[in-house]
């Protein structure tokens, strides 16, 4: 009976300090999660929280987390949600705080080749500035390319490592560098946000603005192992997959330029197949590209015959 006792004490301490382990880490834990994690019952778990209690805010109904007062500073679910805010949390099997820190101290097994990034210190102020604007929902000026802007600004975008403030000049939304924004100053007229600015801003993928590009594309067999890798186009849906192992693939964009770079690098295994004016306006900017690039190399032949 002793020896049963000790038993049931020693699991009830290790539950606890596991328990508070999790606690400790940010985590928020109610029955069924120290049901699932214990194979306990609920009676159990109910106890468990009892003696817990004078360590616990309740966030919400049977649901509790570590009383504020309690946790550090920094713990390891402040990790995770670093990680889900700088968009690298699909990068892991795991995006939990508890594996990423694995993850980190075997990092001389690892190497991750991503977007560079500019040094971005210089632009601390500014963006304390914009953020405060935004927060405020306060107007600002600034020159930005020799033209001096009065823009309502709604959000800070990190697109390929670069800064950019979407704001809405003249009502119109668009994305303005930040290393190119100079003189800077908050006017301190007040607006109102517009829904469907902020509408899309949520759904549109990359820093053009504007109306929505549908195209469907035809991509190869080879290709199509890229394509579905990994998504290379915005908002790409596949609509069919033929027999040889080909696709048809859907796509929006709001820069034509943008898909029209992006298919020339794969040609000839992407093409467009419609909008019928989409696929003649990538034909003649192939063929213009071509000819100008025809007459730099001949003009180069010339300077070299003439050396």
């Amino acid at each position: 009976m002793k020896e049963s006792a000790a038993s049931k004490h020693s699991l009830l301490i290790e539950r606890l300090c596991e328990t508070f382990g999790a606690l400790y880490q940010g985590n928020v834990i109610d029955k069924n999660w120290l049901c699932e994690r214990f194979d306990i019952t609920e009676r159990t778990a109910y106890r468990d929280l009892a003696r817990l209690s004078h360590l616990l805010e309740e966030v919400s109904a049977g649901r509790y987390k570590l009383s504020q007062h309690l946790l550090p500073n920094l713990h390891v679910g402040h990790l995770a949600e670093f990680a889900t805010f700088t968009g690298v949390s699909q990068l892991f099997p795991h995006s939990d705080g508890r594996s990423l820190r694995k993850r980190m101290k075997s990092a001389d097994n690892l190497t991750i080749r991503g977007a560079s990034s500019r040094e971005n210190r210089l632009l601390s102020d500014l963006m304390d500035n914009l953020d405060r604007a935004i927060s405020a929902l306060k107007t600002v000026t600034f020159s930005y390319r020799g033209k001096s802007r009065v823009v309502q600004p709604y959000r800070l975008i990190n697109h390929y490592g670069l800064w950019y403030l979407a704001g809405v000049e003249a009502g119109r939304l668009k994305a303005f560098e930040l290393a190119r924004i100079a003189n800077f100053n908050p006017s301190g007229a007040h607006f109102c946000a517009d829904d469907t600015v902020l509408n899309e801003l949520n759904t549109t993928s990359g820093i053009h603005f504007g109306a929505h590009i549908d195209a469907t594309l035809w991509v190869s067999a080879h290709a199509a192992q890229y394509v579905t890798r990994r998504p290379l186009f915005p908002g790409q849906r596949i609509v069919q997959t033929h027999p040889d192992g080909s696709l048809t693939l859907a796509t929006t964009h709001n820069d034509k330029n943008t898909l029209f770079r992006w298919l020339r690098y794969w040609l000839p295994d992407i093409r467009i197949l419609e909008p019928a004016s989409l696929k003649e306006d990538f034909a003649h900017d192939f063929v213009s590209r071509t000819a100008k690039a025809n007459e730099m190399n001949e003009a180069d032949s010339t300077c070299l015959t003439t050396l």
